[in-house]
């Protein structure tokens, strides 16, 4: 009886460490752990950290008071806002946002450029901002990086019809 228990013990012993030298265990993110000091990796450059997280999303409604003469900001005069922008925001109507090569703009459901939109245009934003604390966020440091812009023309002022 005692060999049998010798032999089953040895052969768990036996098959534990065969498993643990066969493969090294791999890491976080493809990197491979030897037995030694070193490590190697699969090859992957490391993005850089992001300096902005986490963000804030500001939803911004209004029309299109003018366009930057760089054409990578513009201004709206705003008439409607989620409660982040609301906190920003307190009395202020005319609030400057950033644009850049990712932001998606649109009119009349086709992508444009900046350039392309017109003063008075109705505008749908979505913009980001960094978040510094629970509750609070940058001011001023720079203006939102919009995200998505949605315009549509003005509206056109009533007419008005007399009858003599």
């Amino acid at each position: 009886m005692k060999f049998k228990i010798a032999l089953v013990a040895a052969l768990v012993v036996g098959l534990v460490s065969s498993l643990a030298v066969a493969a090294p265990a791999k890491g976080p993110k493809g990197k491979t752990g030897t037995t030694g000091t070193t490590t190697t990796t699969t090859g992957k450059v490391k993005k850089p950290k992001k300096v902005c997280r986490p963000n804030v999303s500001l939803i911004l409604k209004g029309t299109l008071v003018s366009v930057a003469y760089d054409q990578l900001s513009f201004t709206m005069d705003v008439k409607q806002t989620n409660r982040h922008a609301k906190a920003l925001y307190k009395g202020k109507t005319d609030v400057s946002v950033q644009v850049n090569a990712k932001t998606k703009i649109r009119r009349l459901g086709k992508r444009v450029a900046l350039s392309a939109l017109k003063a008075g245009d109705r505008l749908d934003v979505q913009a980001r901002l960094c978040k510094v604390k629970k509750g609070t966020v940058v001011v001023d440091t720079a203006p939102p990086l919009a995200v998505r812009v949605v315009a549509k023309p003005a509206k056109p002022a009533p007419t008005t019809t007399t009858t003599d």
